[in-house]
């Protein structure tokens, strides 16, 4: 008898716990994060963000009425967001939820959509299955933001398509902080940054980078920049001033061919010095796909582009090399001979990593597995003021081809070890601090003495990729 009473004690303790932690959690909200992508924990900066906001932004969500599941797991993870975004300061961010469809006038419904399309929002066509066959529901998963009287739309849904499926809104679920806090950051600044994509050195074509350039010109203005060891190409110095100051924000450095020259190397240096935020996309492996289609095999060889010593004096170096890697993109082969009905099969082709981010740094948290081709390795270096992130690795079944290094089709037969897992390499590094110039102690003094030179050894706090 003892032993029930005891039982019974402890089953009303139990229940009245539980009812205690409903009863709290109605009033102050308590979000457990339990997946291993942090995915209900808010970075820092996006508090901040809120925080610092001098007026309200106002969300008007179009993920409302009746939708299908899919669309209601965007609405719900939205809603969560805009209130875990709201904790240090509800004041600063409101939201309301509507619903473009419910207007049951059909005359009215198409205006309603109309004008959504007029503000930049794109609609996604949802079959439904009904009693009699499906039917078409029109759905805007997307939303207007405002602040101080500018809006701006956000599509949520993040696809090309006009039906989404399920991984697609798992996507557009896992970027929902950073595309929200983005549009904020954008209705807030008050200028434009500028990005210069640079040229002059074999860099990517126009045309070849024209698809990032269309994306970025959205927040930044975005022109292209040569230096031909022209001192002002980057920066300026004005009357009275002891340093240079930068012309853009960002440089973005894509696929140069040629080696720099000293002076040109100079002029990035001192803009990287005076705050200046480098994108270097390297190729240091003359390597390519288009031989192969003539011969057997083809050698790739390491590229002279003159910039070792001065990333190592940042604290990096990208090694002579290429990566393979077993989780790779496959490549379609001909595996019949000439004059025979010929067959496409596909086989992974090392040659291309996709890499898989693991890092939870904002720069790759939460995107898509990145399809590389013809990747080298890389290894920071010692410099205590610069703070290393690595940002991209490959898997750790992979393997090293040092320079020369042969690129072969038949590579696909070959067993090269890679189930053995090892150390993933990187190949994407963030450089952040204070950096101190690569030509630190290599200039003359008569050089340094030049009028309009303002020449800087040790650099402001910035960034490197």
């Amino acid at each position: 008898m003892k032993n029930r009473s005891r039982d019974l004690i402890e089953l009303l303790a139990g229940l009245g716990i539980v009812l205690l932690v409903v009863y709290i959690g109605s009033f102050i909200r308590l979000r457990a994060d339990l997946t291993s992508e942090q995915r209900y924990t808010l970075k820092p900066e996006t508090h901040e963000l809120i925080e610092t906001l001098d007026d309200a932004v106002f969300v008007k969500v179009y993920l409302a009425g009746d939708l299908p599941a899919d669309l209601r797991r965007l609405s719900q993870a939205t809603r969560e967001l805009l209130d875990e975004m709201r904790v240090p300061a509800p004041q600063k961010l409101q939201y309301t939820f509507v619903d473009p469809s419910a207007d049951p006038n059909d005359k009215e419904r198409k205006k309603i959509y109309a004008e959504l399309e007029q503000q930049g929002l794109q609609y996604s066509s949802i079959r439904i299955r009904e009693k009699d066959g499906f039917s078409e529901k029109i759905v805007f998963p997307g939303a207007l933001v405002t602040y101080k009287g500018r809006t701006l739309p956000l599509q949520l849904l993040k696809t090309q398509l006009r039906t989404p499926d399920a991984d697609m809104v798992n996507r557009s679920i896992n970027n929902l902080e950073f595309e929200l806090s983005s549009m904020i950051r954008q209705l807030t600044r008050t200028d434009r940054p500028k990005v210069a994509f640079l040229e002059g050195h074999g860099e990517l074509a126009p045309i070849h980078v024209q698809d990032i350039t269309g994306l970025l010109n959205e927040q930044y203005d975005v022109s292209r920049v040569r230096i031909d060891g022209q001192l002002n190409s980057l920066s300026d110095r004005p009357l009275g001033t002891r340093f240079r100051v930068n012309r853009y924000d960002a440089l973005v450095v894509a696929k140069p061919d040629s080696a720099f020259p000293q002076k040109d190397q100079y002029v990035i240096d001192q803009f990287i010095m005076n705050g200046g935020k480098v994108l270097w996309l390297l190729d240091v492996m003359n390597a390519n796909l288009d031989s192969l289609r003539t011969q057997q095999f083809s050698m790739a060889t390491a590229m002279e582009l003159g910039l070792d010593e001065m990333l190592f004096a940042y604290g990096v170096r990208i090694n002579k090399d290429l990566l393979l890697d077993k989780n790779c993109a496959p490549i379609e082969i001909y595996t019949t001979p000439y004059g025979n009905q010929r067959k496409l099969e596909r086989f992974p082709w090392y040659f291309e990593p996709v890499l898989v981010p693991q890092s939870g740094h904002p720069v790759v948290s939460n995107i898509d597995p990145v399809h590389t081709r013809f990747v080298s390795s890389m290894d920071t270096i010692g410099t205590d003021s610069v703070r290393k992130t690595v940002l991209l690795t490959t898997s750790p079944y992979n393997r090293v081809f040092k320079n020369p290094a042969r690129i072969a089709l038949n590579v696909v037969e070959l067993d090269l070890g890679l189930g053995k897992g090892g150390t993933p390499a990187p190949v994407a590094v963030l450089l952040e601090g204070p950096f101190r110039s690569a030509f630190a102690d290599r200039l003359a003094p008569n050089f340094l003495a030049q009028d309009n030179m303002g020449y800087r050894e040790q650099g402001r706090p910035t960034a490197q990729t």
